[in-house]
């Protein structure tokens, strides 16, 4: 199978007052969250948190108890990290969303929650980028479930993509520091069903280069 190439890499864009933007999207074949009827988005705001979580609502209610409490698990893990932060340094944070494949007819939900911290007087925001991929029974799908669907997902292939897609895209990467020894465990499926791998700041290139996220071709079903 021929693999399709995307590849992008972008840093966080905050705004002057130092807000994230809700345009910002981390990479291909993912949309700013929507409540389009698979889910809807839960806002919180308080004076060092800005918090947008989504909700699922699919039709199987198994599913959606074990989605709606991972999502739970993960948010409520970042907002006492915050508040330990904020024992001794101020230090603003957000918690948002962005869609991959999600649908009642999807295979997979799939979905990145992005967190991020700004420490006051700090040159730039910490992020991160945090996958989840579940299937019609809301269990968690792991990089071992796609291995098996897809026989090319080797680390020697995904290095190759690395220096291919980053090479055309003209992202800079850490030379001769980038090669990855694991498959990694941070990735979601695109609304175009392809398998993204997802590399966080300062990963495998500075953090001018933001996120970035490599196209290892369609997940077959």
């Amino acid at each position: 199978m021929k693999l399709k190439y995307i590849a992008l890499a972008t840093a966080l864009f905050l705004a002057p007052a130092g807000g994230v933007s809700a345009s910002w999207v981390l990479g291909p074949a993912l949309s700013v969250a929507a409540d389009d009827g698979t889910f809807t988005t839960e806002v919180a705001d308080s004076d060092m948190l800005h918090r947008k979580l989504p909700v699922y609502h699919g039709a199987n209610l198994l599913a959606r108890a074990r989605i709606n409490g991972a999502i739970e698990v993960k948010a409520r893990s970042f907002e006492e990290s915050l508040a330990k932060r904020n024992s001794t340094w101020k230090t603003e944070g957000w918690i948002s969303w962005q869609e991959g494949m999600a649908g009642k007819d999807s295979p997979f939900t799939s979905f990145l929650l992005i967190t991020s911290t700004y420490p006051d007087r700090a040159a730039h925001p910490t992020s991160y980028a945090h996958t989840m991929t579940f299937d019609s029974l809301g269990h968690r799908v792991t990089m071992g479930d796609l291995e098996k669907r897809m026989p090319h997902l080797t680390v020697g292939e995904v290095n190759r993509q690395i220096e291919i897609q980053c090479r055309e895209r003209q992202i800079p990467i850490f030379e001769n520091h980038h090669t990855i020894r694991k498959l990694p465990d941070t990735f979601y499926i695109g609304k175009d069903s392809h398998l993204y791998l997802v590399f966080q700041q300062y990963e495998i290139a500075p953090y001018s280069s933001g996120f970035i996220a490599i196209d290892m071709g369609e997940v077959q079903g």
